[in-house]
């Protein structure tokens, strides 16, 4: 992957473009992706993505503004910044902090994330490993629907600062997933191998196939769907209930980590995302029971 401009280009362009105030930053992203996916023992059309964009901060006469565009070019940059200090000179004054007494970070390094092997470079190799993986879902007739699939993500960013504030990273993911249906008389039932869509994200290359169990955990998940349409229906009234560490996982992120969004208590997500019970008073001291 190869990001729109390079990071010394970018830092040029951001120099002539920055306007002058009290603090500038600029955080570049470029994302690509590949998503393969065999069904039935047939390959579908990899789909492939490629998304850029960045975001500007300015902060000056006490207010603190964004502003986002898809232009690297130095015009492009420069209207984002000026849209930005404009809106920073508007809010200042009229908020509840004053930026300019704000010491903003300035942190420079780069980071590449771990990847221990490489990736098959061709995709008729990918597909290879999944056609592998696909094959052995269907060992069970009453298996009616199987796939393997696998989403490589690579993403970039870097974030200046206007005195002289320099940070580069590069990640790259690997999304992996196995899925089986079956069918037993009248009912029907799905077993995936890590939820049903990115169950299982890590960064890494290669080995992050062999650790998700893609080319192993076939016949467990095929067993298992079979095992769910066999199964005889959930009994009523009061039970324990024991979860998995997935489950958990989503729960303490759906119960308590959406809750405690400073943009839902605050009211500016209630017409997108609704609002939180939790208010700025229990901050410090409030205990989820």
């Amino acid at each position: 992957m190869s990001f729109p401009i390079d990071p010394a280009t970018l830092r040029t362009r951001a120099a002539a473009a920055a306007p002058v105030c009290d603090f500038w930053s600029l955080r570049a992203v470029s994302e690509t992706g590949e998503s393969l996916r065999v069904r039935q023992d047939i390959a579908e059309a990899p789909a492939r993505t490629r998304d850029a964009g960045l975001m500007v901060t300015v902060v000056d006469q006490g207010g603190m503004a964004h502003a986002a565009c898809a232009d690297f070019s130095t015009a492009g940059l420069r209207r984002a910044f000026t849209q930005a200090r404009s809106l920073a000179r508007a809010m200042g004054g009229r908020g509840g902090f004053d930026y300019s007494r704000m010491r903003m970070p300035s942190a420079s390094g780069d980071y590449r994330g771990p990847s221990l092997e490489p990736l098959p470079s061709s995709l008729a190799e990918r597909f290879d490993l999944l056609q592998a993986a696909c094959a052995s879902l269907r060992g069970d007739p009453r298996i009616v629907d199987w796939s393997a699939q696998a989403w490589f993500l690579d993403t970039e960013q870097i974030h200046l600062t206007g005195d002289g504030g320099r940070a580069h990273q590069r990640l790259h993911f690997v999304i992996p997933n196995l899925s089986a249906v079956a069918r037993a008389g009248n009912q029907t039932q799905t077993r995936t191998a890590a939820g049903q869509y990115n169950g299982f994200c890590r960064q890494g290359g290669l080995e992050v196939l062999a650790q998700s169990g893609l080319l192993s955990d076939g016949p467990r998940i095929a067993q298992e769907a079979v095992e769910l349409a066999l199964a005889p229906d959930c009994p009523s009234g009061e039970r324990d209930l024991l979860l998995m560490p997935d489950q958990m996982m989503l729960q303490i992120h759906e119960s308590i980590g959406h809750p405690l969004e400073l943009d839902r208590i605050l009211g500016d997500e209630r017409n997108f995302a609704g609002t939180s019970f939790v208010t700025l008073d229990m901050f410090g001291h409030y205990r989820y029971g």
